[in-house]
This record gives C-alpha cells, structure tokens and sequence, in this order.
C-alpha cells in the first residue's frame, strides 16, 4: 500500500452503526476522510449538516458524482442493493453494512449484480477482527489446541456467530446439516444502547440454538439470545477444543512440549488502570506471558474499545482491497453467513 493513499469515503446513512464508523474515521484520520453523506430527507440533512458541513446530499446522483474512493453503505436491513448497485455501475467499489439482505432471494440478487458490473464488493462483518478472536486464531495457526474439532459460541447473533464459527472452525465455504430451535425466555429489561435504566419492565428474550454439523465432522453449536449483547444477566461465553487442547472464555488448557497439560488464561494487558500513565485501552492480549495479540493503535493512544478496533481493522481491510484487490471479507461470505442461519 502507498503511504500518501488517503481514502476519501461516500458514507451512505447516519445511524447508530454510521456513527461508529464515523469515529472511528476520525480517530484514523491521516488515512480517511468523510468525503460526502448520503442523507434521505431534508431534516436528516439539516441535523448532519452541522457534522459535516457542504458534504451532505439527499440527491443519491449528485452524493456519487463526488467521485469518493469507496461508498460505505449504512442503510435499515436489506436496503442497500439498489444504491449499491448504481454505484457498482459506476466502477465505485462498496463496503455494505452486515447482512447486506434480508432473504436468499435477495442474497443472490446481491451476487447478480456484482458479476453484471464486475463490482468490488465487500462486506462490513468486523466481528472476526475483535482482539479476542484475533488471539484464539493465533493459537489455533500456532498448533496449541491441536487439530479443532468443535466450538460453542454464544457471543454474536446469527451471521456474526456464523462469521467467527467458520473462522475458528476452518471451514471455510462447506455445507452443513443444520438442526435448530428456538425458545422464549423472560428477563428483566435494565440496560440497552441508550445505557442503563431502572429496569422496571420484563420483555420475552427469544434464545436460537443450532448444531451444525460440516462435512469433515467438525461441529459448530450456536446458542444466542439477543439480551446479552446489554444485559447483566445475560453473559457471554465460547468453548473451542482441539485434541491437544480447549479455550473456555479467557481459560485454557493444552499439551505442553514435554508432554504434560498447561494451564493458563488469557489476560488483557490494559493501559491506563491503577495510576498507569502510558495511556488508555488494550495494548495487548496474553497466555500465559506470551503476546496473542497486539493492538495496531495502542502506540498511537487512540482510545478504542474491542468493537471499534475491528470497525479500524475492516476500514483498513478496505482500503487495501480499493488499492490492491486484496479481499478483506468478502460479498461470497457474507452470503454464506446469512443463508447458513437462515436455513
């Protein structure tokens, strides 16, 4: 990659995922720039306005005639074909927020398109890219667990859990047989995006649990409901096992050189904590004492959390594929991701 390749960005709506990606942005900005926003209505255009000043369009036409380097598309569930397509017409490559459709049907429209226009496509699924999975595929190239053989997770809805699952498994684009349920739990409603609250309202908390079951024997068991994303009482957890070795959430256990087990946990190495001066977030990930992962923007002190991080690593991912081709994850994943839960 070129160093002075600065990457001027078409940003194509202003939620809350937008908003994010906007941050971190801003954080990385000797490399990228805001360049124009796609709005749909007048008063959006009002309100985004005083954030980025003469670069606000509700004219989809005149946001492309820009000429941005890549157009990021934030819009609701299964809204962006239409816009991406047009942009694919004209030879602007497009990074769409997860999951880029709705149904199948739509899934494969997504692909007609990016072969009718020959279209540079990718898909914004940074789950895989957070520290924490980043660490367990560096045991996993490492050979410390051994040949995997099957995961538990229940850490990301649907298409991110199938995202990190596939990774971790090694599976790659293989079918499965599939076999799910779902089930209706209650649980009290206390804390949400909008951060704490007093939590005086129950709500139904429907919980997804799958097995799939790949070809070479290797099982993946998805178990999620969509409170534990915010919920105190609803944690988060993943069980990954080789032969030679399983990580339990931060707990580990493998077969050391001289034949005997080893046991360890995966600590974070956290700036900034009991009157640590040398900055703020997570510098790096450790087993043991032995680095797994080391944060790309610790040096720089660019206060991002875990999720932010990979947003950083999948804009990145971007703009080496604008400049080299290089696929940081790709439309044919996405479809795999979502079509595999949707089954």
């Amino acid at each position: 990659m070129t160093e002075d390749f600065y990457m001027k960005v078409g940003l194509a709506g202003t939620g809350w995922r937008a908003q994010m990606y906007v941050r971190v942005m801003k954080a990385l900005g000797e490399e990228f720039e805001v360049s124009a926003v796609y709005v749909h209505s007048e008063s959006s255009r009002e309100r985004e306005e005083k954030n980025f000043p003469g670069k606000v369009y509700t004219d989809y036409d005149e946001f492309l005639a820009t000429k941005p380097d890549c157009v990021v598309f934030m819009l609701k569930y299964g809204a962006a074909l239409p816009f991406a397509e047009k942009a694919m017409e004209q030879g602007i490559p497009v990074l769409c927020e997860t999951p880029p459709a709705a149904t199948v049907e739509e899934l494969q429209a997504w692909y007609q398109a990016k072969e009718k226009y020959n279209g540079k496509v990718q898909v914004a699924e940074q789950y895989c890219f957070q520290p924490y999975y980043q660490a367990l595929i560096r045991m996993i190239d490492q050979g410390k667990l051994g040949t995997i053989s099957n995961l538990d997770i229940s850490q990301a809805h649907d298409y991110h859990g199938m995202s990190v699952m596939r990774r971790l498994l090694g599976t790659g684009m293989e079918n499965c047989r599939i076999t799910a349920r779902t089930y209706d739990f209650p649980v009290n409603y206390h804390c949400g995006r909008e951060d704490l609250h007093k939590g005086e309202k129950t709500i139904v908390d429907t919980r997804k649990r799958a097995e799939f079951v790949f070809p070479d024997g290797k099982v993946g068991f998805f178990d999620f409901a969509g409170e534990q994303y915010f919920n105190y009482f609803r944690t988060r957890h993943l069980t990954l096992q080789g032969d030679c070795g399983e990580v339990h959430d931060q707990q580990a256990a493998w077969l050391g050189q001289d034949g005997y087990p080893v046991q360890g946990s995966i600590q974070r190495d956290e700036l900034g904590q009991y009157s640590n001066l040398e900055g703020y977030g997570m510098r790096s990930l450790r087993l043991n004492g032995e680095i797994l992962y080391r944060n790309p923007y610790a040096d720089r002190d660019l206060r991002l959390t875990d999720e932010e991080i990979a947003v950083a690593q999948m804009m990145e991912g971007m703009k080496t594929y604008v400049e080299t081709g290089k696929e940081v994850y790709p439309l044919e994943e996405a479809l795999q991701d979502l079509s595999l839960i949707h089954i």
